[in-house]
């Protein structure tokens, strides 16, 4: 399945309305969903749009997908996830609030379970790596952690064991993070990081990258929070994005699909 509608929009986003939209390279916002719809947003490599819904279910919320032409599919998930991310091709990891990682596509209405994983606060993937916020034994603090997608699942702590607050990892399997308010990146060698916020230190929210590099601000009102975007002029700065968002998705942008 060749879907790359999702990757038409540099950015995907979610509203104050809870509704999904999509911004185009000129910067006009598409709508792609119903009011009071999502509350967590995912895209897969070949740009499959997932959410996490506003629809309760046992033990989370209901998945949903699209081509990002507005229709949206129902996956048969009990329980439901409350974490999620895409993965390649058309394919997602959830995590529900039973403390299980279960694999979706979309050629399939249900989930495989993966295993158990206590205490997962961030999950993502990018670059056939997948990292995720998460003690490493029982009783021991949350750290960052990342593993290969190759088949199996062996988790490595990142150095220094940080504890972002948010992350999101880009093309190249690298991930980027959220450490008192102020953007981070942490190397897939498992040991370099450093500082990456020029122009959003101390205002920085959320942060998503796949291959273009957003940070949700702390600035907001009651349309939501200012989004800002990466330019890579006089060294790099984060400036405005020119709209607003209760959460902001970067995608495997295709210019010109």
């Amino acid at each position: 399945m060749a879907n790359t509608n999702g990757n038409v929009y540099p950015a995907l986003g979610i509203n104050a309305q809870n509704q999904v939209f999509g911004v185009d390279s000129n910067n006009n916002i598409h709508l792609l969903s119903a009011e009071n719809f999502a509350q967590v947003i995912a895209i897969s490599e070949n740009g499959t749009i997932w959410v996490i819904s506003t629809d309760p279910v046992s033990g989370g919320a209901q998945i949903s997908w699209s081509i990002g032409d507005g229709n949206w599919t129902p996956v048969n998930n009990d329980p439901g996830a409350v974490l999620i991310t895409g993965t390649t091709a058309d394919g997602a990891l959830y995590y529900t609030e039973s403390e299980t990682l279960w694999a979706i596509q979309t050629a399939y209405n249900e989930g495989e379970q993966i295993g158990q994983i206590p205490a997962v606060q961030n999950l993502d993937y990018g670059g056939g790596y997948l990292w995720m916020v998460a003690p490493i034994q029982p009783n021991t603090e949350a750290c960052l952690q990342f593993t290969p997608t190759d088949g199996t699942y062996n988790w490595k702590p990142f150095a220094g064991l940080p504890e972002p607050s948010s992350i999101s990892v880009n093309y190249m399997g690298d991930c980027y993070g959220v450490n008192e308010f102020s953007p981070v990146y942490y190397s897939s060698d498992g040991t370099n990081t450093g500082s990456d916020g020029s122009g959003a230190t101390g205002s920085a929210l959320e942060i998503t990258f796949k291959n273009t590099y957003y940070v949700l601000s702390t600035n907001g009102n009651e349309n939501g929070n200012d989004v800002l975007i990466w330019e890579d002029v006089n060294g790099g700065t984060f400036v405005s994005a020119g709209f607003q968002a209760i959460q902001v998705l970067g995608t495997y942008y295709l210019a010109g699909s």
